[in-house]
């Protein structure tokens, strides 16, 4: 997507028997200020729709623009890319499009991490969405790269964020570098993790909660406008990448509406009391970060999985692994077989717990991919 960096993208990406059809729109909490920026005004939450439309009704229409000037500028400054050209700055969806009529479509509330946009997975939803399912992804005031707005302001990442994640910055780098090293077991890598939240990082602790509250809210607006179109039979599915897919595992836990859900590479910031988890949950890592995303795998008497990535960054799995060439940042494993896995998990895991379909989920052969069901 950057002119200048772009590597390459999937192949196929829109591979269901749907086209992808997406709005963008506002959700006003009025009940909530503003706990970053200036700390006045009501929230706002940012939220992009992916869902199904019919191939036959995207005759005559073009792929609709990705990012908007400001976030192509936002995106440019933040991650360090090339320009965005126009002839780039597109993915395999259409607007003004109605969802396909006649058919329900099971819901999935997905979350990007802090400092990256709604957008972050544009692929990877877009894959979704073709298969059947309609998506939500939200963005958080202040805490994305870059928010539009139905009004036609913005907002941007509160620089003073930087400031206050860590306690001290030197101090979180070396214990997060020990803890992330050791070999452990699942329950004394959490109580390590939760020690160095504790420590290090009480404002990532209590972000979630805060993030959850605008999951909450958005799905209330998404339920309301698509309520012709989505099929709650089995609840709602939950994603994310990074902080996230933290949100995700917290909404398993702490929203009885939220039925299966998946973390993508999010550390378990939060408190988590001794109950037990229900939901279905698939915790997809990559090596070096597992240490601070074990908690899924204890107390839980749900189906649980775990998929680890080797040669895989943090940020590889968002759709920057085809633009940011740089390994050292996004990891060595080629962008394809990153995304090849990562559409097999989500696509598969909510077939299973979203539509019932009676599928394993197993794994692709891979080498650098290994798939385990703790429970």
């Amino acid at each position: 997507m950057a002119g200048k960096t772009r590597q390459s993208v999937p192949s196929g990406y829109v591979s269901g028997e749907y086209a992808v059809g997406t709005k963008c729109f506002t959700v006003i909490d009025p009940d909530r200020k503003n706990v970053v920026d200036d700390g006045r005004g009501e929230r706002r939450i940012a939220v992009r729709m992916y869902y199904p439309v019919r191939k036959e009704d995207t005759a005559g229409h073009k792929y609709a623009k990705l990012f908007t000037d400001a976030k192509k500028a936002a995106i440019r400054k933040g991650f360090h890319t090339g320009d965005i050209s126009d002839d780039a700055n597109y993915a395999e969806f259409y607007e003004d499009i109605p969802p396909a009529d006649g058919v329900k479509f099971p819901l999935i509330m997905f979350s990007m991490g802090i400092g990256s946009y709604v957008e972050s997975n544009t692929y990877l939803l877009c894959a979704l969405a073709s298969h059947g399912y309609i998506i939500a992804s939200v963005g958080h005031a202040h805490e994305a790269v870059e928010n539009d707005y139905d009004d036609g302001s913005t907002d941007l990442l509160d620089k003073r964020i930087k400031k206050v994640m860590y306690t001290n910055m030197i101090g979180a780098v070396i214990a997060q570098t020990s803890f992330l090293r050791k070999k452990v077991g699942h329950r004394e890598a959490v109580e390590l993790f939760d020690a160095f939240q504790n420590k290090y990082t009480p404002y990532l602790k209590v972000r979630t909660a805060e993030w959850r509250k605008d999951a909450e809210k958005a799905l209330e607006a998404v339920k309301e406008r698509y309520s012709d179109n989505i099929d709650l039979t089995c609840g709602v599915g939950a994603s994310g990448h990074s902080l996230g897919g933290c949100l995700a595992y917290n909404l398993c836990r702490y929203n009885n509406e939220f039925r299966c859900g998946i973390n993508i590479d999010g550390a378990l910031f939060g408190d988590y009391p001794d109950n037990t988890m229900t939901r279905p949950f698939c915790q997809i890592s990559c090596m070096e970060n597992i240490n601070c995303e074990t908690r899924p795998f204890l107390d839980t008497e749900a189906d649980t999985y775990s998929v680890i990535f080797d040669d895989m960054k943090h940020i590889g799995f968002t759709d920057a692994k085809f633009y940011i060439p740089v390994r050292l940042i996004s990891g060595k494993l080629p962008p394809e077989e990153m995304f090849r896995h990562l559409e097999y998990c989500h696509i598969t895991f909510f077939d299973k717990y979203l539509k019932g379909a009676d599928v394993m989920f197993d794994s692709l052969p891979s080498d650098k991919v290994t798939y385990t069901k703790i429970r």
